[in-house]
């Protein structure tokens, strides 16, 4: 979970922030304007904006394009709109990166956990084994000039919840394109710091420590950068002593180990969200590489409690 640090100061801009329940979850936008009522504008059409791309992306909505998309999958290819194309390009080009590792098909995998687990129950290997072939993103056809998506089996579900950075980027876009160029744009643990605060001072975000909740690892001043945290405890259930979260690994089919909290940090949320669950399934070395190649910074902290980040970021251990 990442924490907002906000401060406020003397100047002519005024600060405007608004809280909606958005995506099944908490959606805090803030928003500095030369008045208080252009700033209520923007922070409503961002608002809009994200309620537009989540009933168009929401798994849970029957009427959504990536519904119709898994609905149709293995039998014939579904209209949808450019965002839906971009966004499924950008999530195909990190899990091409990552060799599948982050996989946007893991739908199989992620319902059958959650079927089993609202049980009481863990899924057999069996069970595992039979829906692990239905995840392979090269099992997507995308043929953008159509503006069409096809699964290629039926039984396929993408999942685009490890999106939200694109989501957040189209609302930092918007606000632009409004002339508003500082903003904090927060979809849960998923930030957006646009420009400064209203003092003129970088936004301050607090990481949190993944296991003791009122301490922080690492305070950081950013400005035009996005950050994200995946984490073990954010979605979890204990089961025999065991803690199951919702980061699935597609080569065993099963929740990650090794690794309880990842933070990454960059300038583009559609690749840096997807990135973040690399590292959380490789591990600190092998994600840690994958970071440094793409330029971006990170926090690791592993199951030992062992925290590992790029030269960028300190951080209290």
């Amino acid at each position: 979970m990442l924490l907002a640090v906000f401060a406020c100061g003397c100047s002519k801009q005024r600060t405007t922030h608004k809280t909606e329940s958005i995506m099944g979850t908490q959606v805090s936008i803030m928003v500095v304007a030369p008045t208080a009522e252009e700033g209520e504008r923007a922070v409503d059409a961002a608002m809009a904006e994200i309620r537009r791309l989540d009933a168009m992306m929401s798994l849970y909505k029957d009427t959504s394009e990536i519904t119709k998309v898994n609905l149709a999958a293995g039998t014939v290819p579904v209209k949808v709109s450019p965002e839906m194309i971009e966004a499924v390009e950008h999530a195909a080009k990190i899990s091409q990166l990552s060799g599948g590792v982050f996989d946007l098909t893991i739908g199989p995998l992620v319902v059958l956990w959650q079927m089993r687990l609202k049980e009481g129950k863990v899924p057999t290997d069996e069970e595992i084994a039979g829906v692990r072939p239905l995840v392979d993103y090269r099992n997507i056809i995308m043929n953008k000039k159509a503006s069409t998506l096809f699964l290629k089996k039926k039984g396929m579900i993408m999942d685009l919840g490890g999106m939200k950075g694109y989501i957040a980027d189209r609302v930092a876009d918007l606000m632009k394109r409004r002339g508003i160029n500082n903003a904090l744009i927060a979809l849960a643990g998923d930030i957006w710091a646009l420009g400064h605060r209203e003092d003129g001072n970088p936004w301050r975000i607090g990481v949190q420590h993944p296991r003791e909740k009122d301490r922080t690892l690492t305070v950081l001043e950013l400005s035009d950068k996005y950050i994200c945290t995946s984490g073990d405890y954010e979605r979890f259930v204990i089961r025999e002593k065991k803690r199951y979260h919702h980061i699935i690994d597609p080569r065993t089919g099963k929740p990650s180990t090794g690794v309880i909290s990842v933070t990454l940090m960059g300038t583009q949320g559609a690749y840096i969200d997807p990135l973040a669950k690399i590292p959380f399934i490789l591990g600190p070395e092998e994600g840690m590489k994958i970071v440094r190649r793409l330029g971006a910074e990170a926090i690791i902290v592993d199951d030992q409690g062992q925290v590992t980040s790029t030269e960028g970021i300190s951080t209290s251990r």
